[in-house]
């Protein structure tokens, strides 16, 4: 698969990942009952994220990266955090604010390292 490619599939799955969390945490937010279950975003984050690993493989490997550089372990390190943030948006979801501005911090910080590459 070319490079373009890849990269629109990265986005793609960075779009799901967070649209699965920010529905999540809609849906916690508004006090929804057992009518409405937030499976479907649940799986929406989880696709997300299994494109955003595969994907982001791909793409270094692309690049000629065989031993991950720090900015790219860094970027595994906001993966993890991503996954984990699911945990965050079903428990927490009174904080909905805090956790909506954690993760566009965290969308800000892998675009700045994927763009600038800076260690």
């Amino acid at each position: 698969m070319d490079y373009q490619t890849l990269r629109i599939i990265h986005l793609a799955g960075l779009a799901l990942t967070f649209m699965g969390l920010a529905g999540v945490l809609a849906l916690k937010y508004a006090g929804a009952t057992t009518g409405k279950q937030p499976w479907i975003f649940q799986v929406a984050h989880g696709v997300g994220l299994l494109l955003l690993l595969a994907t982001g493989i791909a793409l270094s490997l692309k690049l000629g990266l065989h031993a991950p550089p720090l900015w790219l372990k860094v970027k595994f390190g906001i993966w993890l955090l991503a996954g984990g943030a699911m945990t965050l948006a079903l428990r927490f979801s009174r904080f909905a604010g805090l956790i909506l501005i954690f993760l566009g911090l965290l969308v800000l910080t892998a675009a700045w390292l994927a763009i600038n590459k800076p260690f």
